[in-house]
């Protein structure tokens, strides 16, 4: 792989890597069903792992407090032995899925497929082993269930937005809603083949469609159903949608050569025969905006009917809506901590 892959997962508690209990002193035990004993060594373990991922993050592995990770050991313990006394389930079924789904994140991120075992390196580099991090997947899914089961009055509360955190957040994020230049383009093409005389006689038929173009002796229409070999925009009298200025990965397929015709050419116009990457074009732009600051009302992209008063608005209630959740499980904490045992051993 050509590039190192961080796997993302939803924390609930504490990212965990679940050890064997080690036999060793306790740092604490648990009871809420059952009295269960953190070992030292598991406590040590999980210190030892937060400490490297703060190293690697840049933050100093000095500020780690054993008695917080224990306490988070403690929760998380909590949570398994709540979840079994009131009938929560996790089976290998929903391990698996939500594996597959991880995979699919993964993929989308980094817009690239990965093999099972091409993800298994993934997984193994971050979680030690597919099994350990299954394992977690099984923890997380537990402890999400657990708390909707629990604190289903507070999760389904309904969140509203007002106006004004919409107008404020709009305000302080100003500058980070502009709209690229932008044109919207219909094209003539005809791709590159194998063969030399192939393409120079297709470029030959380009440039004598452009001079018809150029005179009126053909329309734009006409001339994409006879000459171009796109199939998907042919249909279309040659659109394919907007194009902007800041889209790296079509300046990588097309070439500045393209986007240089594309944003010099006049709207309503035809350009001459531009090379790109991949074959000979011949553009008609059919729309173009300059670079501005987006209003509320504003659409986000000309090519979707969403605003960026529509896009705030999500964004807040996202917020709201995990600052509920991780709310919901703080209470569902403490409840636990009212009606278990637990005894801390450790000592600084």
């Amino acid at each position: 792989m050509k590039r190192i892959l961080v796997l993302a997962t939803t924390v609930i508690l504490a990212s965990m890597v679940l050890f064997a209990a080690p036999i060793g002193a306790p740092a604490a035990t648990v009871r809420l069903t059952k009295t269960t004993p953190i070992t030292v060594s598991e406590l040590d373990a999980e210190v030892a792992r937060y400490k490297a991922s703060a190293v690697q993050s840049g933050a100093d592995p000095a500020t780690v407090d054993p008695l917080q990770i224990l306490n988070l050991l403690i929760n998380n313990e909590l949570f398994r032995q709540g979840a079994a006394r009131d009938g929560v389930k996790i089976t290998d079924a929903m391990i698996d899925q939500a594996y597959a789904s991880q995979k699919a994140s993964i993929e989308s991120s980094y817009g690239q497929k990965l093999t099972d075992d091409e993800f298994k390196q993934v997984v193994n580099a971050n979680f030690g082993s597919v099994d350990s991090y299954r394992q977690m997947i099984g923890e997380q899914l537990m402890v999400d269930a657990y708390v909707r089961l629990k604190k289903a009055s507070e999760l389904n509360k309904p969140v509203s937005i007002s106006e004004t955190e919409v107008s404020s957040f709009y305000r302080k994020n100003k500058t980070q809603f502009v709209s690229p230049e932008t044109v919207k383009l219909s094209h003539i093409f005809i791709p590159f083949t194998d063969d030399e005389a192939t393409n120079k006689k297709n470029k030959a038929t380009m440039d004598r469609v452009a001079q018809q173009l150029r005179y009126g002796t053909v329309s734009f229409e006409k001339a994409v159903v006879e000459y171009s070999q796109d199939k998907q925009s042919k249909s279309k009298a040659g659109d394919i949608g907007w194009l902007t200025m800041d889209d790296e990965q079509a300046l990588l397929g097309l070439g500045e050569g393209f986007f240089d015709m594309a944003f010099s050419t006049d709207v309503g116009s035809t350009s001459d025969v531009v090379v790109s990457n991949t074959g000979f074009h011949i553009l008609k732009i059919l729309a173009y905006n300059e670079t501005k600051i987006l209003a509320l009302d504003d659409q986000i992209n000309p090519d979707t009917t969403t605003t960026i008063r529509d896009y705030i608005t999500a964004q807040l209630t996202g917020a709201k809506q995990q600052e509920i959740y991780y709310s919901a499980i703080n209470s569902l904490v403490e409840d636990l901590r009212k009606s278990a045992s637990v005894n801390i051993l450790y000592k600084k």
